[in-house]
């Protein structure tokens, strides 16, 4: 029978009616009774344990698991073993003075036995002073460094984290600097590790070699000779400390941007090691009353030396690789003189100045800062301004900060200058302004500073567009000892020294005229000076050779036509003696750069290098010899094994005999009243050289020498256009030699001066086996009353004149100066 179902929908709802209230019908839920039979309580022990057991293992798996994940991922601690630190290459003098580092990293280690007591204790006192007892980790500054580190958390500062000194040393060969706990476990176990395999002695050797300690400087080593000057084993204790405060920051601990809390830093280290007991309170106070005493950060600019350190860093990179150039450690002495190279660099720059201003005076071609949109002039620091240092005589760039007429205002580096109308007569300009305005960048010549008041007095000066190269060689080991390339080398890297073929002008004429005497020739020989046309036996064309003043002297001496340079005599020479004899002696004296038998030769026609010139003059003052010229005279390895020694090669071009004529000759240069080096007798030393000049004066040359210095000078622009009207080698490229050695000679002067002793110039020597003579300078016969030009000339035995000039030789020689004949 079916059960009726009650209709429990509400009855609809008529339209307009007012609404109704319901209420839902009670549900009833049937109560259930679960009931749970008890168990014995050995059986709920055992679910308890083995939970416990499951929990328990599940805990050490995960650990287990992290350990082998952090184990998988670490490095092997005997990776230490083939860990080679990037070490400085280090150029030094002869006399083991420091010239340049080529580095990434400037280090340079050194072994425990050389690390002081005083630096090892002051390391372990301050960064790890339970280092000797700790196995690598030690348990109670991690637990007093994690307490430090919640404090700064809580107070929303960056945690640190606690670390021994195998600790650090681990974290910055294996890990990153991150702070995690990850990395922290991987230091632990690897300074573990670490201890394991290594002596406390070597652990504290790297930590003291790896550690970075600003300025550039890598190991403590390095830091030591950057702050101090002197080696890690030389430290005092205050010094000791210093260092030892620098490992905590660096950056931070500066004693040149930071004197007073790298002084408090220092004072920290000297408490703590009384502290420890390794010296006393008294040793202490004392240490902390000293100064800082550093030293001045190196003076030393870029520019020093920059094209020789050039040419070495070639060659150690063609012949030993980047990676041991860069990071090998390796130890290069070389043959560069400072002192020289010093004075080399003034002369050159100054005497391109020179020619610059008194040729073409202001050029209105200097940057203004302002227009750059730089309007802070000052603070702004130039990019040429390498230090904060002033050096007189020195030309820099400037900020001009004001002009008026009659004075400007320049900031050179942080000295503020003055200069005057005086100081800028050379420009020609009546007033500062017309030439000078806010925001230009100038270049300076300081002519005196205040340290102090930061003040200084300066002369307005300008770059030269012009270019120069000067090499200096010692003739008689053929030693390198001054190179410039170039006016700057951060301008150019080219080196004109030694890279740069140019037509030699006269130049090339000792060479040749060394050909004539060893071809029948002797000083007084005479020659005829006047217009006169070759036929050239290659071509068939006319060659005719013109004097440099175009001026004609008739009848002259050998020694008079090189004296004065005679252009026409030099190309008879060469035509007598053939212009493959000429190149052939030119090859004999050691240039290599393409010549051709070609009359042309003895007025310098054909490109050769300063270096080879230079090269080639040193044979004269060295007796005949010439020593090939070479820069670096041994390379050792970081450990002083010598990798490579100079291989010095030298051979005999000439006698000694023909070695001292051609001396004596070009010292009459030097010495005659027409001679075209003159300027240089004002010296009063015994020097000798060549001028050059080549066609509409694009190449300037002076080639010299004392008994012990060979030296030249090449002036000119990189294309070949003229140096200016009448530039020749003794008004463009001589001034800058003869300003160089007045500086070598002066120095001489004041050491004997000081040293209470009279200075007497070392001479040429003079070989047995020549004769002098007195002869006629005119008619180069042997002199007597009627002539009155006598003069000691030299000979070979039996080649000087047979007879006595009479006053008919002499009226016949004199003939030829009628009036000089001009040539236009």
């Amino acid at each position: 029978m079916m059960k009726s179902v009650e209709n429990n929908n509400p009855p609809p709802v008529e339209p307009g009616s007012p609404p109704r209230k319901f209420r839902l019908p009670a549900i009833r839920i049937p109560s259930v009774k679960i009931r749970i039979r008890k168990m014995d309580k050995g059986k709920l022990l055992k679910v308890f344990l083995l939970l416990v057991f499951l929990g328990l293992a599940a805990f050490l798996g995960g650990i287990y698991g992290s350990y082998r994940t952090i184990i998988n991922d670490l490095p092997p601690v005997s990776d230490i073993e083939n860990f080679r630190p990037k070490l400085i290459t280090t150029i030094y003098t002869e006399s083991g003075e420091v010239l340049k580092e080529f580095a990434q990293e400037r280090r340079v280690e050194v072994p425990f036995d050389q690390l002081p007591d005083r630096l090892v204790q002051a390391i372990v006192a301050t960064e790890d002073q339970s280092f000797f007892r700790h196995s690598g980790v030690a348990m109670r500054g991690i637990l007093r460094a994690v307490m430090a580190d919640v404090t700064k958390v809580l107070r929303g500062r960056r945690p640190e984290g606690g670390s021994t000194i195998t600790q650090q040393l681990a974290r910055s060969l294996f890990l990153h600097r991150e702070v995690s706990l990850r990395r922290k476990l991987k230091e632990l176990f690897l300074s573990v590790q670490i201890e394991k395999k290594y002596s406390k002695q070597d652990i504290l050797t790297m930590y003291c070699n790896h550690f970075y300690l600003g300025h550039g400087a890598y190991g403590v080593e390095t830091a030591s000779n950057l702050f101090f000057g002197k080696s890690v084993s030389d430290l005092t204790l205050e010094e000791a400390a210093l260092i030892a405060g620098i490992f905590r920051g660096p950056s931070l601990y500066s004693p040149y941007t930071n004197q007073r809390g790298t002084m408090a830093r220092r004072n920290l280290v000297l408490n703590r090691m009384a502290a420890e007991g390794y010296i006393t309170k008294a040793e202490g106070e004392a240490a902390k009353a000293t100064p800082l005493n550093v030293l001045p950060l190196r003076r030393t600019s870029a520019e020093f030396g920059a094209y020789f350190f050039e040419e070495v860093r070639k060659y150690l990179e063609r012949n030993y690789g980047v990676e041991a150039l860069y990071g090998g450690g390796l130890k290069v002495t070389t043959t560069l003189d400072p002192i020289l190279q010093r004075y080399a660099e003034k002369a050159l720059r100054k005497g391109l100045r020179d020619i610059e201003n008194g040729l073409n005076g202001w050029r209105a071609d200097k940057p203004n800062l302002l227009a750059e949109g730089k309007t802070d002039l000052e603070t702004e620091w130039l990019e040429t301004w390498e230090n904060p240092f002033l050096e007189t005589e020195e030309v820099y760039d400037a900020i001009v900060l004001s002009a008026a007429r009659n004075e400007a205002v320049v900031r050179v580096k942080n000295f503020t200058g003055t200069m005057t109308g005086q100081d800028i007569a050379w420009t020609k300009a009546s007033r500062l302004d017309a030439i000078l305005k806010r925001g230009d960048v100038v270049q300076a010549r300081v002519n005196r500073f205040d340290e102090e008041a930061k003040q200084a007095q300066v002369s307005l000066d300008q770059k030269s567009v012009r270019n120069g190269g000067f090499l200096a060689v010692d003739p008689q080991t053929g030693q390198i000892k001054a190179m410039v390339g170039g006016y700057s080398f951060r301008d150019s890297q080219y080196n004109r020294a030694v890279q740069a073929p140019r037509q030699t002008g006269s130049a090339i004429k000792p060479f040749l005229y060394t050909a004539a005497l060893e071809h029948g020739f002797t000083p007084a020989s005479i020659l005829i000076d006047e217009p006169v046309t070759f036929i050239d036996r290659w071509n068939g064309e006319p060659w005719s050779p013109r004097n440099y003043d175009r001026r004609y002297k008739g009848a002259v001496t050998l020694r008079k036509g090189l004296e004065e340079s005679r252009n026409v005599v030099t190309a008879r020479l060469l035509d007598f003696i053939s212009p493959q004899v000429g190149v052939d002696y030119c090859r004999r004296f050691g240039i290599t750069s393409p010549l051709y038998p070609y009359l042309s030769l003895s007025l310098g026609s054909f490109e050769v290098t300063l270096a080879e010139l230079v090269s080639a003059f040193s044979t004269f003052p060295n007796k005949g010899v010439r020593f090939k010229p070479y820069f670096i005279t041994r390379i050792e390895d970081k450990d002083g094994n010598v990798l490579e020694e100079a291989r010095v090669e030298s051979e005999e071009v000439i006698s000694p005999q023909t070695a001292f004529m051609m001396t004596y000759l070009m010292r009459g240069a030097v010495e005659a009243e027409t001679g075209t080096a003159r300027a240089l007798k004002a010296l009063d030393w015994p020097l000798a050289g060549k001028t050059g000049t080549t066609d509409r004066y694009s190449d300037a040359w002076f080639i010299g020498f004392s008994p012990t210095l060979c030296a030249g000078v090449w002036v000119g622009h990189d294309m070949q256009v003229t140096l200016g009207e009448r530039q020749s080698g003794g008004a463009a490229a001589l001034p800058i030699w003869r300003d160089f050695f007045a500086r070598v000679i002066d120095d001489k002067r004041r050491q004997a001066a000081s040293e209470g002793v009279e200075l007497v110039p070392e001479d040429f020597e003079v070989p047995p086996n020549l004769v002098f003579v007195e002869i006629d300078r005119k008619t180069g016969l042997l002199t007597t009353p009627v002539c009155r030009y006598p003069f000691l000339e030299v000979f070979f035995p039996g080649t000087e004149p047979g007879r006595y000039c009479t006053l008919a030789d002499h009226m016949r020689i004199l003939d030829y100066y009628v009036a000089d004949t001009i040539i236009d």
